[in-house]
């Protein structure tokens, strides 16, 4: 018996350093970077939408900015990406967008937004602020030197502004809201190495959500975000990207009574530059 113990004993003891070297092979695989910074430029195309019930219950007026306020329908946008994998398969992120569009234009139609009414043919700015904070967790449930799959749950918290001022013969109208939205997503990750510097990467995060505030208030959505691209890992600390970015988000709200609605899409191409530690 003893003697069987010294041999499983020596087999262990001879294991150990191999089984130390597998375990801290992954943090030299290709799909794996311990710590990144990305600074992206994104080149969406936009459709925005908004729609501000009056203190009375009746229904506002669907505004399209891109179609009705002059917005501009294309952008170039900035935006940083952090990543920190603490672990083989567990992975935290922190990405931040701000938006800042203002637009002007010469109504067609009438416009019904809140209590206010702008008349057909009357001068109007308006402009939409948004800045988005998201932060995910993913757990990967298959990964490889060639491959992984992940699973995650996101919160993106979504600080959105908008108004209209219009110049009526009355004087000046202007009226506008003002929101923060938690948004929360289920997310689906993967990855493929095609070869140690050649990256295919995708992504689909999505949920429908009806949350209760303080009070009578509630806040409701649905969200859909997607992405599918490359990457490139030209350096060893400094990789190259490009993507296809798809983001589409609707957000209800009722404050005090007070019903509204902004919808939003974005979708283009995204070039990254990401540096890994």
């Amino acid at each position: 018996m003893n003697s069987k113990l010294a041999l499983i004993s020596i087999f262990l003891l001879q294991s150990l350093p191999a089984i130390a070297q597998e375990e801290h092979d992954w943090q030299s695989w290709p799909l794996v970077d311990h710590f990144t910074v990305s600074l992206n430029a994104l080149f969406p195309t936009l459709d925005t939408r908004v729609r501000l019930d009056a203190s009375d219950g009746s229904p506002g007026t669907t505004i399209i900015f891109e179609q009705n306020l002059g917005m501009s329908d294309t952008e170039t946008l900035p935006a940083l990406d952090l990543g920190w994998r603490f672990a083989k398969k567990h992975t935290l992120g922190l990405s931040t967008l701000r938006l800042d569009r203002s637009g002007s234009a010469i109504t067609t139609s009438e416009i019904r937004i809140g209590d206010e009414v702008f008349t057909v043919d009357l001068p109007i700015s308006s402009f939409i602020d948004m800045t988005l904070i998201g932060i995910e967790y993913s757990y990967s449930l298959v990964i490889d030197e060639r491959k992984e799959l992940a699973l995650g749950i996101g919160l993106s918290i979504q600080d959105i502004s908008f108004g209209l001022i219009g110049n009526l013969n009355a004087g000046i109208v202007e009226v506008g809201s003002d929101v923060t939205a938690p948004v929360p997503t289920f997310l689906i990750k993967g990855g493929y190495a095609f070869t140690d510097k050649w990256l295919g990467k995708i992504g689909v995060g999505f949920l429908s959500f009806d949350l209760a505030l303080d009070g009578d208030n509630r806040l409701g959505g649905d969200v859909f975000n997607g992405y599918v691209g490359i990457q490139h890992n030209t350096f060893e600390r400094v990789h190259f990207g490009l993507s296809y970015q798809l983001f589409d988000i609707q957000v209800d709200w009722n404050e005090n009574g007070l019903n509204s609605a902004v919808k939003y899409e974005y979708q283009g191409p995204v070039l990254s530059v990401t540096a890994a530690f």
